[in-house]
């Protein structure tokens, strides 16, 4: 059985759960590319509601989330430094996970932008767009939320 709970660098992140280790502002970024997406897809459905535009924008929308880790992984020394996860600073070190990560997280972003698209389908009521940015928050924010406000046991 592996220790989960070592340090480990970026690009040595081999399971899900490392992805709870992220500094707190990591988890204020990504939930703000999510909420931000999220706002877009409204904004979108609006003038294309059909279900070939939202295939289109959740594509592009993930490619456009992907180009510029592209772009810096291939200016990236290979002699890069790649920090542990706890001390990875938010716009430095986005481009240092280990790939699989990407994968992840282009999945939450059509995850959320088929919710979206899918409610708005439904009722395009403000009130629509509110209940979906809230949960998009609460559960994106969830690592976060769980590290701010649950404490440790005591050992």
């Amino acid at each position: 059985m592996r220790n989960h709970s070592r340090p480990k660098k970026l690009d040595e992140m081999d399971d899900l759960r490392d992805m709870g280790r992220f500094p707190i502002v990591v988890y204020i970024g990504a939930t703000g590319n999510i909420l931000f997406a999220v706002w877009l897809t409204f904004l979108v459905h609006a003038r294309y509601a059909q279900t070939w535009a939202m295939l289109a924008w959740a594509v592009g929308l993930a490619v456009g989330n992907v180009v510029p880790v592209v772009f810096l992984r291939w200016r990236m020394r290979p002699d890069a430094h790649h920090p542990l996860i706890e001390e990875m600073g938010f716009f430095h070190d986005q481009h240092k996970f280990a790939t699989w990560v990407y994968a992840v997280a282009v999945a939450n972003m059509f995850f959320w932008i088929v919710l979206a698209w899918t409610a708005f389908s439904l009722s395009r009521a403000p009130s629509v767009l509110v209940a979906v940015l809230a949960l998009a928050l609460v559960s994106t924010f969830f690592p976060a939320w769980m590290r701010i406000f649950v404490r440790p046991a005591a050992r």
